[in-house]
């Protein structure tokens, strides 16, 4: 039987009245840069997470300033644990409902604890809130591990900004933190292939000795059928994060094609290619198309893979201008550039036992300045199976990001379940990875075995926001 809640206020009975007041008086401080649709998903992250009351009661997520909703429309917060989710709580309008402006703020998301039944009210005429059940302590101990998303799927309404998180209903405590918005779902993007005015080429390697057992082959086009432009490539070293650069001409629909160990022999990385003016200043020549066929020794063998460039559109009209030290900031926001992959996933993962398949991934995350610098964090990767009674089971684990860094499945220290317990000969899994703070990160997948394929990485979600400097000179063609 569950407990009906007429109103906001009955869900916190037991806080003072002050603290009451508070929590309903509170303005909702809007990120006005977004609004959720119905055709995206956002990721919300605490922005602080200190001095966090001890066994909480209940976390409440406050409304944004506004919405317009048909009938029907249903608001799905997830309560999430890295990429696993634990815990949903719904707000489902049974009328339609617009609304200029939300003051006193209303809870349009809770999440109790488990031994709670699960909580119903009425938050607005016609929209009945249903609580989701979570272990608070577990999100109190570690609130940088957990993570919102906030998916709603019809209409719109502005993004929330801050929680409440309640404590034990006999200390009358609350502690309020506001959420930072890390990442959009990329469901809603057709064509992650579309021509663009920045490329990322996410792996190439070359042998200095032997070429024909470790080389790639990079091609890069221009598809305007009238005009030329400047290519300016920036290649990254994966162990020094060392960068060098040579600028390509290209005429309207020319193609060019050369062999890394020609041009970077000895060396394993990532390339970015930007568009240029004949300054050096990047345009928004949105008609480059690229490809890698990389062929390199995996498990024992050699494997071959086709790895497509990932195309980054420049949404804002002319060049970027150069700063007082000859640097371009390119700002990826999806009104400067293109957001940029946060959240990548990788599936069709064989089982790697007795050695049949070795799958390898590779992580970067583009330099912030590609006139010298490092990047480094931890990665975590959870990989999603199957058990004994096709029930899908997770489990969890971390990797060192430093400049890039390549990772054997096999060798993945996943818990609770091993990479071999998860992934049984004859089956396969899929893998998430992401970054904490959900900045950047592309990459790469190569299978050798039975399975043999290789591919860039699929994207889950988007960086909100992320800024490259680049050096600006002018362009110099290589013949």
């Amino acid at each position: 039987m569950t407990k009906q809640l007429p109103s906001a206020k009955s869900m916190i009975p037991h806080l003072g009245a002050a603290v009451r007041a508070l929590l309903l008086l509170l303005p909702v401080m809007l990120n006005t840069n977004v609004a959720t649709r119905a055709d995206n998903a956002l990721y919300f992250t605490f922005q602080e997470a200190t001095d966090l009351p001890a066994n909480p009661s209940s976390i409440l997520i406050q409304s944004p300033s506004f919405l317009e909703v048909p009938a029907g429309a249903v608001l799905k917060v997830h309560l999430m644990r890295g990429d696993v989710r634990l815990s949903t709580s719904t707000l489902t309008f049974t009328q339609a409902a617009s609304y200029a402006a939300l003051l006193p703020a209303r809870q349009f998301a809770s999440f109790v604890p488990l031994a709670e039944t699960n909580l119903q009210g009425e938050v607005l005429p016609g929209a009945m809130l249903t609580a989701g059940n979570a272990d608070l302590n577990a999100v109190v101990q570690a609130p940088l591990q957990h993570r919102f998303i906030w998916e709603l799927s019809a209409g719109v309404m502005g993004t929330p900004s801050r929680t409440a998180i309640t404590g034990p209903r006999e200390m009358f405590t609350v502690r309020f933190l506001d959420l930072k918005l890390g990442a959009v779902s990329a469901a809603s993007k057709l064509d992650d292939q579309k021509p663009g005015a920045l490329l990322f080429f996410t792996r190439y390697s070359a042998s200095a000795s032997n070429p024909a057992r470790e080389d790639t082959q990079l091609s890069l086009t221009n598809t305007h059928p009238a005009a030329s432009t400047f290519v300016k490539l920036f290649l990254v070293n994966s162990a020094t994060c060392e960068v060098s650069s040579f600028t390509l001409c290209l005429a309207a629909q020319q193609t060019v094609g050369f062999n890394m160990s020609d041009l970077d022999p000895g060396v394993k990385g990532y390339i970015m290619a930007v568009a240029t003016d004949a300054a050096g200043r990047p345009t928004d020549f949105n008609w480059l198309i690229g490809q890698a066929v990389i062929k390199q020794p995996l498990g024992g063998r050699i494997v071959s893979a086709l790895l497509k460039a990932y195309t980054v559109a420049k949404r804002r009209e002319g060049v970027v201008a150069a700063d007082g030290n000859n640097q371009a900031e390119l700002i990826f926001d999806n009104v400067n550039y293109d957001r940029l992959p946060s959240q990548l996933g990788f599936d069709g993962i064989p089982s790697q036992l007795n050695g049949l398949n070795t799958t390898q991934l590779s992580f970067f995350r583009p330099l912030a300045n590609f006139s010298g610098g490092s990047s480094s964090t931890s990665v975590q990767i959870t990989g999603f199976g199957g058990n004994a009674s096709n029930q899908v089971v997770a489990s969890s684990g971390t990797a060192t990001l430093s400049c890039m860094s390549d990772v054997n499945v096999g060798s993945l220290r996943l818990t609770p379940i091993t990479v071999n317990n998860l992934i049984q000969p004859g089956t396969f899994a899929w893998l998430s990875a992401s970054t904490a703070e959900l900045l950047p990160l592309l990459g790469t997948q190569i299978t050798s075995g039975d399975a043999s394929n290789g591919a860039t990485a699929r994207v889950l979600s988007h960086s909100t926001e992320y800024r490259i400097k680049i050096p600006v000179s002018s362009a110099i063609c290589q013949q």
